[in-house]
């Protein structure tokens, strides 16, 4: 294989190889108009069962994704607040006593469940990308993996059609359109409490479909579970809110923030009482730093008269 695969498959994850499949995978262009095929957007975090997802950055391209049956409770993030195309998300930790059992999760209710699991979805193939890709579940955990792609895997302006075949559900199609790889005006984010972040990146052409994601963290050893995302039209240019971000920072800043930029297409079908969705994405990491916070992992990244908390990744 020519890259390697994420950190979540270093152990024990197969792909197939380009020579296996040729013969036996449909080559064939997606049928459909990319430019008004329905795509219907990402699943809710409430019904959420799982996915797919095409991701290519400055690296890499690969595909993975894993379908359950059922959500599990931590993962539904509460919105604490919203402005213009911004969000922040919080993390809610449901309680149960006694304890649930490993097999189980709890639930706001106070009440244990079983623990979703991933479900064997039979065969999952995708067209419209670089090659073709003929995927079975890795066992155990029932994920799919595909890494043997080249950089990026699809072409702009490109169908991608997924469908799944065979297992626990009945047969799954969902789209995609291949994304222009992204290129911002900077990837290293200065965040100052009372300023809005702006954001430029690359203009792609009038008939685009995608549209750019950015989340931020900057909490990373702390108790505040909060994450900013922002939902921004593709035009080139956006603002993270002051009043957002302020309250992003007011929740606490440790380590090292993190922040990150997709351009993407998301489509999503119904499953009974979940969802899946499809995303299509080109994928950046930024750099972001936080006026008046230094992060340390040694004494020697902190300035003279301050000490690094270790636990905290962070000067005081």
């Amino acid at each position: 294989m020519r890259h390697l695969l994420p950190l979540l498959c270093l152990a024990g994850c197969l792909t197939a190889e380009p020579d296996d499949t040729a013969d036996t995978v449909d080559t064939s262009d997606p049928e459909g108009d990319p430019d008004t095929i329905p795509l219907a957007g990402a699943c809710t975090l409430d019904r959420r069962w799982g996915g797919f997802k095409v991701e290519a950055n400055v690296d890499y391209s690969a595909v993975d994704g894993a379908i359950s049956n059922g959500v599990v409770p931590v993962a539904v993030l509460k919105e604490a607040l919203a402005e213009g195309d911004c969000k922040l998300m919080k993390r809610e930790n449901p309680f149960c006593d006694p304890t649930c059992g490993p097999t189980e999760t709890c639930d706001f209710n106070g009440e244990c469940l079983p623990f979703p699991e991933n479900q064997d979805v039979g065969t999952v193939t995708i067209k419209g990308l670089s090659g073709p890709v003929a995927m079975e579940p890795a066992v155990p955990g029932n994920k799919y993996f595909y890494t043997d792609l080249a950089n990026p895997a699809f072409e702009a302006g490109k169908l991608v059609q997924i469908k799944t075949e065979g297992g626990a559900y009945a047969p799954l199609t969902m789209h995609g359109v291949g994304v222009i790889p992204l290129s911002p005006g900077s990837t290293e984010w200065l965040v100052t409490e009372g300023t809005p972040v702006h954001l430029t990146w690359d203009v792609p052409p009038a008939a685009v479909r995608s549209e750019v994601y950015v989340s931020v963290n900057v909490d990373q050893h702390g108790l505040t579970p909060l994450t900013l995302q922002c939902n921004f039209a593709d035009n080139g240019a956006a603002e993270i809110p002051a009043s957002v971000m302020d309250a992003l920072l007011s929740g606490g800043v440790t380590g090292y923030p993190s922040g990150k930029m997709q351009r993407r297409t998301v489509d999503h079908v119904v499953l009974g009482e979940g969802c899946a969705d499809f995303m299509v994405d080109y994928s950046l990491i930024a750099k972001v730093s936080v006026s008046g916070h230094t992060p340390c992992s040694t004494p020697a990244d902190c300035p003279d008269g301050q000490e690094c908390n270790l636990a905290l990744q962070t000067c005081e």
